[in-house]
């Protein structure tokens, strides 16, 4: 595994509350993996409500093993043989990531959605993209 990996990885809980999955990315909640009810929840601090954006998953028999891992930049979870989720961190704003959720049998995308899972960190300034230019 590669350095870059190595840090995102890293950057990653999984943990188990109440029968449910929930992935931590940089100390955010961002991902919820609810076997009963067969959803995938995403959380995005735009939302009203946290995990309000959600997939449904194929039928888990109300049970499975949960698998993560990372490819390059991009961190994965593998929901049993129901679904596979891939995160993939902006690598423009640090507090975005792409979260796809796919049918492992299908191959169909059940979610795509850029999300904005976290603050930003405290000290940290964002420049402007149109500032960047004017610098550059």
């Amino acid at each position: 595994m590669d350095a870059a990996a190595s840090e995102l990885l890293s950057r990653a809980r999984l943990s188990v509350v109440d029968g449910r999955f929930e992935l931590h990315l940089d100390g955010w909640p961002l991902l919820l993996v609810d076997i009963e009810e067969g959803t995938v929840g995403v959380n995005d601090l735009r939302a009203a409500t946290m995990f309000a954006a959600d997939a449904t998953l194929p039928s888990t028999h109300g049970h499975l093993c949960m698998r993560a891992g990372v490819v390059g930049d991009e961190l994965y979870l593998l929901v049993g043989e129901a679904a596979a989720v891939f995160l993939v961190p902006d690598a423009h704003r640090a507090t975005h990531v792409e979260v796809k959720v796919v049918e492992s049998a299908t191959g169909r995308l059940l979610l795509d959605r850029i999300v904005r899972y976290r603050q930003m960190p405290v000290g940290a300034v964002a420049v402007s993209p149109a500032i960047r230019r004017i610098e550059g």
